[in-house]
């Protein structure tokens, strides 16, 4: 499932020289940076804890799990939510993160034999566990298992990143997104980067890593 994303002829390459808007972009601002993450337990659980709340705040509650040695896959498959609760988790956000522990723990699916499965066939197996939704499925697969097609068309940056890269005079919603996206296959996790670029440095005057 891995594509190069950076070296030449890989998948910026392939996208640029499919559209020219994303050809101008990489010569105007340069290619984004590699984000990738390790295809394991820490990946999914800071996606969980970090939803809906700023940046700042998610690592905040990561550093305390961690400093209370409970950041680690067979601690917190054994904890209660209380016990998460007490390091700043939502009681949901808890059951969740104890959800994927338990999966992981009892071997109902190993997050590195993913990558051997095709792009749908691994978002289908991920949503069926409670807490991840389409947007952290395709995020995993995009920067965990660098599957350089995983389209997460719900994001609002992508979204304004497509507005502003195909000139739009609105912000496109996720079925717009998906029909702009069709052009790019197979390489639309390579357009996501480019337009995650695009937002951070024209919208947020920020660097990717900061999104």
């Amino acid at each position: 499932m891995k594509t190069i994303l950076l070296a030449s002829g890989g998948a910026i390459d392939q996208l640029s020289a499919i559209d020219a808007d994303v050809a101008d972009v990489i010569k105007q601002y340069g290619p984004p940076p590699d984000r990738s993450l390790p295809a394991n337990f820490d990946t999914l659980a800071r996606a969980i804890v970090g939803q809906q709340i700023s940046r700042a705040a998610a690592t905040s509650i990561w550093n305390r799990m961690e400093a209370n040695g409970v950041s680690e896959v067979d601690v917190i498959a054994t904890k209660s939510p209380d016990d998460l609760a007490e390091l700043g988790l939502s009681r949901r956000k808890a059951e969740y993160i104890i959800g994927i522990a338990d999966e992981i723990v009892s071997k109902r699916i190993d997050l590195h034999e993913l990558a051997t499965l095709d792009g749908q066939a691994v978002q289908d197996r991920l949503v069926q566990i409670r807490g991840i939704g389409a947007w952290t499925a395709d995020n995993f697969r995009l920067f965990a298992l660098g599957d350089m097609d995983a389209w997460p068309v719900n994001d609002i940056a992508l979204q304004e990143g497509m507005k502003r890269l195909k000139k739009l005079s609105h912000r496109p919603k996720a079925p717009e997104m998906e029909t702009l996206g069709e052009a790019w296959r197979p390489y639309r996790g390579a357009g996501a980067l480019v337009l995650w670029h695009l937002y951070g440095i024209v919208v947020r005057k920020a660097t990717i890593s900061d999104i």
